[in-house]
């Protein structure tokens, strides 16, 4: 992957191999959900309750970190939610930034992953709680 330009991939099918590439940390619900049912939970990087014009924004900015954020929305959208599951997938966040930045050769923005998994942690409970898998 380090020669694909992570910019212009943006399929369900390419984050999923990717997050394979890197080894990223994801529940086993994650591996076996259908690529149709994955794409409909993955909303780009940001807040679900954001416009779609700033999580696109946000998306673009931090488009190096985008398979982290692919799993993270999986993990959001699971229907059986608890305050550890929420901080589980927080962590899962803040490891897979991590991987991905290091497997991709751009260490430089693990710290505003880390940065957006704390924000999550502080903030994001109530979203983490409406979440789900959309129809």
């Amino acid at each position: 992957m380090k020669e694909t330009n992570m910019c212009q991939a943006t399929s369900i099918e390419y984050l999923r191999s990717f997050c394979k590439e890197f080894h990223a940390v994801a529940p086993k619900s994650f591996w076996d959900a259908p690529d149709d049912v994955l794409k409909r939970t993955y909303n780009g990087i940001g807040a679900e309750y954001w416009s779609p014009k700033i999580r696109a924004v946000i998306t673009a900015v931090l488009r190096p970190l985008q398979a982290a954020a692919f799993v993270h929305d999986w993990e959001f959208s699971q229907p059986e939610k608890s305050f550890f599951k929420f901080t589980v997938a927080n962590y899962h966040l803040a490891l897979n930034v991590a991987k991905e930045a290091i497997y991709d050769c751009r260490p430089s923005v693990i710290p505003a992953g880390i940065a957006a998994a704390i924000l999550c942690e502080l903030f994001g409970y109530k979203a983490y709680k409406a979440g789900r898998i959309p129809a």
